[in-house]
This record gives C-alpha cells, sequence and structure tokens, in this order.
C-alpha cells in the first residue's frame, strides 16, 4: 500500500511538472502571438481563450502538486474535479480546431483589409513588417493601385532595392496560419493526453487513500 500511494505521488508530481510546463509555453506562445494580432479577429479570441487555457493549466497543476504532497482527500478529488473540467474544455477545443479552417479564415481576414487598403493602411503596415511581405501578391500590388511602394514593405523600413520583401502578404499570413495549425494541434494533444494521465493516476491515488482510511477507521 505504501509503495503504492509513493509510486502515485511521484507520478502525479511529474505529470504536475509537465501540466505547469505546457501551460506556460501555451502562455507564452499566446502572449507573443496576441501583441501582433488584430483586437476583434477570429484569432484574437483564439489567442485569449488560449491564454486561460493555459493560466487554469497552471493553476490546476499547482493544485496537483499540493494535494500529491498533502495526501489530502478533499484536495485529491478537487484536483480531479479541475482535471474534468480542463479535459471536457480541451476536448472541445481540439474539436473546433480541427473543424475550424484557419487558413480560410486568415485569407478572408486579408483580403478583407486588401479591399480597403487606404483604410487599413496601419493594420496591413502591421503585417507587412511582421512577416517580411508586401503587398497582396508582391509590391507590384501598389503600383497598379497607382501608387509608391510604402516603407513598410523595405527591411528596416530602408528604400534600398535589397531590402525590398518579395513575398505577397497574402500567402505570408496563410503560411504563418498553416504553422500555427500545426504548433497548436501538438500542444493540444500533449497537453490531452498528460490530462488523461493525471487524471488515472489522480483518481487511483484518491480511490487508494480512500480504501487505506476506511480499513483504519474499522
Amino acid at each position: 500500500m505504501a509503495c503504492r500511494v509513493s509510486f502515485l505521488k511521484t507520478l502525479l508530481i511529474i505529470l504536475n511538472v509537465l501540466l505547469s510546463l505546457i501551460g506556460v509555453t501555451l502562455i507564452a506562445l499566446s502572449v507573443y502571438e496576441l501583441n501582433s494580432s488584430t483586437p476583434g479577429t477570429f484569432e484574437h479570441i483564439a489567442i485569449v481563450i488560449q491564454i486561460f487555457v493555459g493560466s487554469f493549466v497552471i493553476l490546476t497543476s499547482f493544485l496537483g502538486c499540493f494535494a500529491t504532497a498533502r495526501v489530502s482527500l478533499g484536495l485529491v478529488w478537487t484536483y480531479v474535479i479541475c482535471l474534468l473540467i480542463l479535459l471536457c474544455l480541451q476536448i472541445y477545443i481540439i474539436a473546433a480546431a480541427h473543424s475550424t479552417n484557419y487558413v480560410e479564415r486568415s485569407r478572408s481576414e486579408f483580403l478583407a483589409l486588401w479591399s480597403d487598403p487606404r483604410t487599413n493602411v496601419e493594420r496591413l503596415s502591421l503585417i507587412e513588417q511582421k512577416y517580411s511581405c508586401c503587398g497582396q501578391v508582391g509590391a507590384h500590388d501598389y503600383i497598379l493601385l497607382g501608387r509608391g511602394i510604402p516603407t513598410n514593405c523595405y527591411r528596416n523600413f530602408d528604400r534600398q532595392q535589397d531590402n525590398l520583401f518579395i513575398e505577397g502578404c497574402l500567402a505570408a499570413v496563410q503560411a504563418h496560419a498553416n504553422d500555427n495549425v500545426a504548433i497548436g494541434l501538438v500542444i493540444k494533444w500533449l497537453l490531452l493526453v498528460v490530462e488523461f494521465a493525471a487524471l488515472g493516476a489522480a483518481t487511483h491515488l484518491g480511490i487508494t487513500v480512500r480504501n487505506k482510511l476506511r480499513r483504519e477507521r474499522f
């Protein structure tokens, strides 16, 4: 019995450390993306949700470590409930991620901005500097609009031909969205697997401690 409890405690501490590391990674990536996302867009809302999930994961992992160290039956079951909430939320997020075409959404949002470049000049400027791109498909798009190529299309805003961004922003935005989807899904699935493992270990620990207390009572 003592060996089983010790094994479960060690396993839970390892899993909770993994959970906290994944949560920190999720928050760090989300904050990085948040600084360059446009408020009100689908991407911005998804990033805010990821920060909330990452924060909840970290708090739950701290609770798990504390419950494991104290071997408190009440804290262990509270931790199990938090994990169940996280799992439900995570399954929903993964299902939504697989059913949502983020690349197409990013394409539509950029085309909406490009449909009125004068009004959206600041947002387009941010995109061009962030992704090192220019225009919709290239710098000549500005020439076709009867405008000069803006300094946003140059590295370090230096109007030298060698510093001109060649790639169009439509392709750059879609490539970035595709990379984000791949990285995001890897983190989400890894988090789901660790949460399931932690749930199983915590449930087993709770049952073991409960049975031990019952035997001691009688």
